[in-house]
Parts: C-alpha cells; structure tokens; sequence
C-alpha cells in the first residue's frame, strides 16, 4: 500500500492523493479515507453507529467539496480566473462561503473535543483545512471552537509525527534544488 502523488505515478483523475494498494488506484480524499478507515477498524476512524458513520462521511465529503474549493481560489486565483486584476476579487469572493463554512464547523464543535464523541477522520480531514487557512493567512480568530480544534489536534502526537515527516520531505526538497 503506497499513498502517491498524481505526478509520480501516472495520471489517474490529476488527483493528488492516490492511494495504490495491490497495483488498485484510487482517488478521492472521501474514499481513501474510507478504505483506510475500514482496513484499520481498530482505529476507529468512523463511527460505529451506522448514522453517525453516514454523518462523518458527510463531514468528510463536505471538508472536500465545501471548504476545500474555497481554499484553492485563495491559494490559486488565476487558476480558476484569467481575467487581469482579478486575483483579489477572486480571493475576496472565496474567504465569503468559506468563512460561512467555518462558521458552520463553528458551531458544530461547540462544547466539544471532536466532532463525535472520540477523534475521527473528519477530525483530520477538516484540521487539514483549518491548516490550509492559517497557511493563506485567512482570518479564523472569530471561530474560537474551530481554532481550539486544530490546537487539540496540533497536540496530537500522531499530528505531531506527521508534520515532521512532512518537513523532512520538503527539506529534502529543498535540498536536492
């Protein structure tokens, strides 16, 4: 089981993450965390409760279809329009839903560590996105459960391991410049 970048393996969707298992690829954040979740059921990475499984698929779904789109206008403007001067407009009319966004996963964390009653993978998918924001500088100091969120999450030694393997990789990088 290898997780794979779209440009090291071919081209399957020009999706970054692959997941390739058994020469299988599949794409899409929501199924690969799926697979992972159900390959690796004692990590409880979905819920039990068959609806609280559907919500957290919905969680997950959401992050990648409602929060993620909205960060890539930020990140990439001319990506998505080549009008000239238009970087800024498209960043100003992305941060609206994406803040209306963070004011729903607001208001979801209320009182509450994690989205269910124990760490799942919407946890992670949505702290990716919380990260993502901060990274783009985009204002979340008015969603206080959002940021305490991603600070519970950064603690996480396994959040921790993670971010060092990804500073290696891009040190790595840099090096071989």
């Amino acid at each position: 089981m290898w997780l794979l970048s779209a440009f090291n393996c071919g081209l399957h969707k020009h999706k970054v993450p692959l997941l390739v298992v058994d020469g299988q690829v599949l794409s899409e954040s929501l199924a690969i965390q799926t697979w992972i979740a159900r390959t690796f059921p004692q990590a409880k990475l979905l819920p039990s409760d068959p609806w609280h499984e559907l919500k957290a698929l919905s969680l997950m779904s959401w992050c990648a279809s409602g929060i993620h789109p909205f960060l890539f206008r930020i990140f990439a403007p001319a990506n998505v329009c080549d009008t000239p001067n238009a970087t800024e407009s498209v960043r100003r009319l992305a941060k609206v839903p994406l803040l209306e966004n963070f004011k729903i996963a607001d208001d979801l964390l209320v009182d509450r560590e994690f989205f269910f009653d124990h760490f799942t993978a919407p946890d992670a998918h949505f702290f990716w996105c919380v990260r993502r924001a901060k990274q783009l500088e985009v204002d979340l100091s008015p969603f206080k459960h959002c940021t305490a969120h991603f600070d519970r999450m950064s603690a996480r030694p396994s959040v921790q391991k993670l971010l060092a393997f990804e500073r290696s990789v891009l040190d790595g990088f840099a090096k071989a410049a």
